[in-house]
């Protein structure tokens, strides 16, 4: 091997050992949220946070803890963040020593593609069943197999939204500075999820279906099926609508990367 390909295997292990340590961060920061909120009850951490019921408008009115959303915002954003520039830095990183070897801009785009959708299933189903392995040990007061419903319900609909998200970001971040880019789509995504959160029931019920950060949410799901605790979620909304709308929105971010990339300029 050249001394070149020898730097860039390097270079390359280097890299995917950090983006692990870097996903292991939010994973903890998944834990430490979520056992805070167990602070206010395991079964509240369970339905309410991790399920995102919080979030839910109830006839009742009122809103969510602006605590509450920071924690549960917390380790979406730092992932989002810690893989905002895979795409703007890897072009430039990959452009004279990885990039003539894929032979394409298509090829090579396909295996970061992979990379992002690898670290974003990492994250969320360790994240899920780290926090609800953790509530079971606390005694949380819910089945052991509606606990493990829950923790493989919300992994199911958060590995796509978290992808839909960095794969938005780093399609931004082509275009402009990919910090601004993180900023702007996780901002636009608190903004949504926070605004619906205070909508009167009916409009939110009404919208909820139909707009794309609340998919990912089991909370706002049709749970009747398998569990009485999330009552508030919107009638006839099951998850496998939200899994096509979700796998949609990724493969609409995925082309949109692929025509930035082969118009970008790389040095």
């Amino acid at each position: 091997m050249s001394s070149r390909g020898r730097r860039v295997t390097v270079s390359l292990l280097s890299l995917r050992r950090g983006q692990w340590a870097r996903v292991a961060v939010c994973v903890l920061a998944s834990l430490v949220a979520t056992l805070c909120m167990g602070a206010y009850g395991t079964q509240t951490a369970l339905y309410e946070f991790m399920g995102g019921g919080f979030l839910v408008p109830n006839p009742l009115g009122g809103g969510p803890s602006i605590v509450a959303l920071v924690a549960w915002l917390a380790p979406q954003a730092a992932f989002c963040y810690f893989f905002s520039g895979v795409l703007s830095d890897g072009l430039g990183a990959d452009a004279s020593a990885v990039l003539p070897r894929v032979g394409s801009r298509r090829a090579w785009l396909a295996g970061k593609l992979a990379h992002l959708a690898f670290f974003s299933a990492v994250f969320t189903l360790l994240g899920e069943l780290a926090s609800g392995m953790a509530l079971l040990v606390l005694g949380c007061g819910a089945d052991a197999s509606e606990l493990l419903d829950v923790v493989v319900r919300c992994a199911a609909l958060g590995f796509p939204l978290m992808l839909c998200l960095v794969l938005t970001i780093n399609c931004l971040a082509l275009m402009i500075d990919p910090v601004v880019a993180f900023a702007a789509v996780v901002g636009v995504y608190a903004a949504g999820v926070l605004t619906l959160a205070y909508f009167p029931r009916e409009t939110a019920v009404t919208a909820a279906p139909w707009l794309p950060f609340v998919q990912g949410i089991l909370g706002w799901h049709d749970c009747s099926g398998w569990t009485s605790a999330f009552s508030l979620g919107v009638p006839g909304f099951p998850v496998g609508v939200s899994l096509a709308y979700l796998g949609a929105c990724a493969a609409l971010a995925a082309a949109w990367a692929l025509r930035l990339v082969r118009v970008r300029d790389i040095f």
